[in-house]
C-alpha cells in the first residue's frame, strides 16, 4: 500500500512541477518544446514503478507463477539448424584447402547432436581421385577444419 501512495505522490509532484515549468516558459516555439519535455517527464513519473536501479523491471507486469511459453519442436529445430550450419562450415573450410591446391574430391561430414544440445563432429572424410598428391594435405585440412580429417584415394 505504501508503494502505491509513493507512486501517486510522485505523479502529483511531477505534474505540479511540470505545470509550473510550462507556465513559466515563454510563449511560442519554446513553450511547445517545454510541453514535450513535461509530457515525457510525466510519462516517466507514471512508469516509475517499473524502473529499477538496474533498468526496467517487467516482473511487476507478469504474474509470479507465469512460466515461459514453450513452442513444440523448437529446441529440435534449432539443434538441426546448428548441426547443418556446422557441417556446411566444415565443408566450406575443407573445400577451400582443396581449391587452393587445385584438387577435386568428395567431402563427407557427419555430425551428431549431443543430449545437452552441443554438436559432435563424428566424421570428416575426403575422397580423392587416384594419383592425387596428398603430401601435407592431411595437416592442412585438419588445421583448416579444426578436427581430424580422414583422406582416402579411390
Amino acid at each position: 500500500m505504501q508503494t502505491i501512495r509513493t507512486w501517486a505522490l510522485t505523479i502529483a509532484l511531477a505534474a505540479l512541477a511540470g505545470g509550473i515549468v510550462w507556465l513559466l516558459a515563454p510563449k511560442g516555439s519554446v513553450q511547445k518544446a517545454v510541453r514535450t519535455v513535461v509530457a515525457v517527464f510525466l510519462l516517466c513519473a507514471f512508469l516509475s514503478p517499473l524502473f529499477d536501479r538496474r533498468g526496467i523491471d517487467f516482473t511487476l507486469l507478469l504474474p509470479e507463477d507465469a512460466a515461459a511459453p514453450t513452442i513444440p519442436g523448437f529446441d529440435e529445430t534449432i539443434s538441426r539448424q546448428l548441426q547443418s550450419a556446422v557441417e556446411a562450415e566444415l565443408i566450406r573450410r575443407i573445400s577451400g584447402v582443396l581449391e587452393e591446391r587445385k584438387i577435386s574430391g568428395q567431402i563427407l561430414v557427419r555430425t551428431d547432436i549431443l543430449p545437452g544440445g552441443g554438436i559432435n563432429i563424428a566424421t570428416a572424410k575426403v575422397a580423392l581421385p587416384p594419383g592425387t598428391n596428398t603430401s601435407g594435405l592431411k595437416n592442412s585440412l585438419e588445421e583448416a577444419a579444426g578436427t581430424e580429417v580422414e583422406i582416402s584415394v579411390e
